[in-house]
Order: C-alpha cells, then structure tokens, then sequence
C-alpha cells in the first residue's frame, strides 16, 4: 500500500511525517514562534525570519499525529465538498440557507434577488433555461461578488465603530486558506465565500479582521478585543472550519 501524500499546492518543502509524505507551505515573517495551520490547501507553516528548516521540521515531527489528523480530516472534506450544477434549479447555500437558480430571459440585467420565504430565496438570471453551464456561472458569479462587496461592506461599517477602529479599503478574495486578513493602514480583505455561511458567522470574520487593526497578533489581548464584540467567537469558528461550501468551478 502506498504511503499517503499530502501536498499544498504552492509547496516549498516536502518531509516523511509519519509514514506520510507531506508536501508544505513555509512563509516567513517577523512572528517569534512557529506556527501550524492546516487548510483545504494543505499544511503552510508560519515561522520566525531566523529559524532554520530543520528547527522548523524538528518542531513538526514533535505535532506529526495532530498534523497527519487534521490533514486527512481536511482530504475529507474536500471529497464531500458538494459540486453546483449551473443550471435551472440549482441550489446554493446562502447566508445559512439555500438560494435556488431560475433561469429566465426576461428576468433583470445583473440578476435580481427575492426572498420566497425564511432562509429561502430566488435568484432570477436573464438566460434562457438551456443556457450553458459556463454562461449561468458567469452571471451568478458577477452578481454574487456584487452583492457580497455590498453586504461585507455593511458588515465592516456596522462593526468598526464598536471596535474603534477605521477600515480604509475592502478586497474581495478567492483564497483557499484564508477567510481574510487586514493590514496597518486600515486595508481589509474578505473571501466572497463567506455569503454561503450563516450571518453570524460571516460577522465573525468582520470582527476579527477590524481586531487586528487594533491588535495584529493572534495573542490574548487580540482575543480579548475580538469577544468585546463577538462573545461567542469560539463556537462560531469551529462552524466556519466545519461547513463544507460548495465547488464554484466548472
């Protein structure tokens, strides 16, 4: 039997972990320990500018059981992830409910959203219903990130002024392995994705994004100003890892 292979896709180091064969990520930054994240990509680890590959990976095989775990749980994952079909009658998973395609010539340019009952809601396409499955991503896709550029950008007004802090610019992102992240001159970066979660969740990730422009650290003061606004911040990321959302490539 073959060993088993884990491999991010944007790898710089490979190392035997556990009879396994682990292909990383390794990113350097002014940070004082290493640290282990372990996403839909695969492994990345985090780790002071001075610290050699081989303290790195002498600090892996020590957490070898935890890291082949949470990387076989996360292959899992991904093979559950649920395929869309761009087609009439598709369902998405939006806000904590689903959100259905109707595929209609007549309907809106840019699509138009209705709410048809509670967690449920129409999206109108103007394509014909045999429309191509590459023409019904599209125009889902152009709206979704309109409206999530919209909605984020609510979310981070609505939040900001509790946390005392101010957000200069929002991007919208694709990433694997990151919902977002925020720099020192008030720039946020948000994952489209997060209209697929409930919006407690999503307003987690504002939060703790708009916490780091007070504190840029994942340390306990970063924690303490996060329950400030988000009290049940803990049960709320364990959703956000746990939710399999939907494959949007074709």
């Amino acid at each position: 039997m073959n060993a088993p292979a884990y491999a991010h896709p944007q790898a710089t180091h490979t190392v035997p972990l556990g009879g396994a064969r682990v292909a990383y990520l390794l990113v350097r930054s002014r940070r004082r320990s290493i640290g282990l994240e372990v996403g839909a990509s695969g492994l990345t680890i985090r780790a002071p500018l001075r610290v050699s590959v081989a303290q790195i990976e002498s600090a892996l095989q020590d957490k070898a059981q935890w890291v082949l775990d949470k990387l076989a749980a996360s292959a899992l994952r991904v093979q559950q992830t649920p395929q869309v079909d761009w087609c009439q009658g598709a369902q998405l998973p939006y806000l904590g409910g689903l959100l259905t395609l109707q595929l209609h010539p007549a309907a809106p340019r840019g699509c138009e959203l209705l709410a048809v009952g509670e967690g449920h809601w129409v999206l109108h396409v103007p394509l014909p219903v045999d429309a191509p499955p590459a023409s019904v991503r599209g125009q889902v896709h152009a709206w979704w990130l309109r409206h999530a550029r919209l909605l984020l950008t609510q979310r981070l007004q609505r939040f900001a002024p509790d946390l005392g802090v101010q957000w200069r610019s929002l991007r919208l992102t694709n990433a694997r392995t990151r919902w977002g992240s925020a720099k020192h001159d008030g720039g946020i970066m948000l994952n489209w994705r997060l209209l697929h979660f409930r919006l407690p969740v999503l307003d987690y990730v504002v939060v703790h994004e708009l916490s780091h422009l007070r504190v840029m650290d994942h340390s306990p003061r970063f924690w303490a100003v996060v329950a400030t606004v988000c009290p049940d911040y803990t049960r709320l990321r364990a959703e956000l890892r746990q939710q399999p959302i939907p494959e949007w490539d074709l």
